[in-house]
């Protein structure tokens, strides 16, 4: 028989949709998966994933979809992990993508750049391994090489609004705030901006030395609920070192 899925919120778990033939016992575990997963419970999703998985050691899909959990959860250890696993026994560009990034959230830049770069070179065509190359070569201290990516991200999807985000960062590391405001700017006009289009506006009216724009956008960043913890705490810095502490949310 073949999985039953029902829609799902992220777009890295797409594989599912033409799913492997599979057991009954491990489809039901895996849709239960699914199910749960759509309802925001990610432990009880991964444990009917793991079920399938032991119901039937080829449902190569469970893995994928724990992976992408555990790296939306954060646990970016584990996700390596799983993501290493999934490209062994099912190689593809979706998951050497997403594994670049889990490297990128721990931190290993190394592993991040060369994991992407292979990403890319397998499949030109994709918006997202570019969009996360962008992100790896600038935390490694590569501009150019960050805008060239971001660039080529935009050139494949000019809506794709976390290339507009990293484009915007190259541009601040690049002490052009007027280009890195015009690149948030954009991104703020797109469905699905990332909230850290905010906090990035907020760095670069800052450096530009529009105080009350840059305060504007540091609450919007913390009111919003932009995540990041350091750049909670810089934007939080700001605000009270420029007498708007009483607005912090």
């Amino acid at each position: 028989m073949r999985l039953g899925i029902t829609t799902v919120l992220a777009a890295a778990l797409a594989a599912a949709a033409g799913a492997t033939e599979t057991t009954p016992e491990a489809a039901a575990y895996f849709n239960k998966g699914v199910e749960l997963y759509n309802a925001g419970k990610f432990d009880e999703a991964i444990a009917q994933f793991e079920q399938s998985i032991a119901a039937d050691p080829k449902l190569v899909e469970a893995d994928e979809w724990i992976a992408t959990i555990y790296l939306r959860q954060g646990k970016n250890v584990a996700a390596v992990e799983r993501y290493q696993k999934l490209l062994a026994r099912k190689p593809s560009t979706a998951a050497r993508v997403s594994l670049g990034l889990a490297y990128l959230q721990t931190g290993d830049n190394a592993a991040a750049l060369k994991t992407l770069r292979e990403a890319v070179a397998l499949d030109p065509q994709n918006k997202v391994g570019w969009n996360n190359l962008s992100m790896a070569c600038l935390r490694s201290g590569d501009n150019a090489g960050a805008r060239d990516a971001a660039e080529k991200a935009l050139a494949l999807d000019v809506g794709y609004a976390p290339a507009y985000v990293n484009l915007g960062n190259c541009y601040l590391a690049q002490n052009q705030p007027a280009d890195a405001i015009t690149a948030f700017d954009k991104a703020l006009a797109l469905d699905g901006a990332p909230l850290d289009a905010y906090y990035g506006l907020g760095e670069a009216y800052a450096y530009a030395g529009d105080n009350k724009q840059a305060g504007d956008n540091y609450l919007l960043y913390l009111k919003k609920g932009g995540g990041d913890q350091s750049r909670r705490g810089r934007a939080v810095g700001w605000l009270w070192d420029h007498g708007r502490g009483a607005e912090i949310p």
